[in-house]
Parts: C-alpha cells; structure tokens; sequence
C-alpha cells in the first residue's frame, strides 16, 4: 500500500507539472485519504489477489504508514543525537574516550532487518556495525566512547532492534 501511495503522490506531481516537494506531500496526503477511504471496498479483491496478506492486516495502512514515518523520525532524531555526543567527544580539551567492541545478541532473524538494523548503527555518528557471526545471532558493533557496556546493548537492542523488528521480525 505504500507503494501505491508514493505512486499516486507521483502521478499527482505529473499531473500538475510540478516536482516540488510541497507538491509531493500533497499527492502524498492525497493518496494517503483515497487508499484508506477505498479500503473497504478493495478488502474482498485484495484478499483473493494477495493470498500471502492476512485477513487482519487489511484496513491497517493509516498505522502503518504512521510507523514508518515514526521510524524515520526516530532515525533522523538519532542521527543528530549522536552527531551532538560525537562533537562533545572532539571539542573536549582531554580526549578521554574508551573506545571498543560490543556483541550485540540478535533478535531479529530475517536478512533484511539484520541489514537494515547494521546499517541504522553504521548510520549513527560514533558507532559502526563491523561483523555478523555465521550463525546470525550475534551483531558486533565499534563504538567511540564505551562507558558502560551493558547499558550501550541494552541501548542498541530497546532503541534500534526493537523499531527494526516492527517491520522485519
């Protein structure tokens, strides 16, 4: 359903001859009213035509595209978070880090949320993801600044994973 959303926001911009981005968040919010209104009409064919789509699913677009914009909120807010700590970190007149290497125990199972989960820490100023174990249930992660191991997994795996795993388990 996103994607169709995306595709009327963009059939909207063609329509109107105007590719800015005012304009997209109007077709946007516009698709966004026509799918969730359509909806209930669209339920019996999307369910013979989507077999893999469950009965309960149907009908929950609104919330899901809420999640993924909460989502992006959440990454973005992260990025600057870190972006702030990461500058602390620099401008201190005595550099007296720890840097290190934390295992991060995994949750998530499927390869597109490990990925998307490796790439959200690497994305994060001040950590990268640098190796999976072969067996996929270990995530290790070089941190900048370690002050309490723990805490900082504890972290990864209440923040990150747990936003991850809403839409790959």
């Amino acid at each position: 359903m996103l994607t169709l959303n995306f595709i009327l926001a963009l059939t909207w911009m063609v329509l109107q001859r105007s590719f800015t981005f005012s304009d997209f968040i109007v077709g946007f919010s516009l698709g966004f009213a026509v799918i969730t209104i359509a909806q209930v009409a669209l339920r019996e064919q999307l369910l013979e035509t989507a077999n893999f789509q469950r009965r309960q699913d149907i009908g929950r677009y609104p919330l899901m595209v809420w999640k993924v914009l909460s989502f992006i909120i959440f990454a973005f807010w992260s990025i600057i978070k870190a972006n702030i700590d990461v500058a602390r970190i620099v401008l201190r007149p005595r550099l007296n880090i720890n840097p290190g290497i934390i295992a991060v125990p995994l949750d998530v199972r499927s390869e597109i949320g490990i990925t998307l989960l490796a790439n959200l820490i690497t994305l994060t100023p001040g950590t990268i993801s640098i190796d999976i174990s072969t067996d996929r249930d270990t995530l290790y992660v070089h941190c900048i600044d370690i002050q309490d191991a723990d805490a900082l997994r504890a972290d990864i795996k209440q923040s990150f994973e747990r936003r991850v795993m809403e839409f790959f388990p």
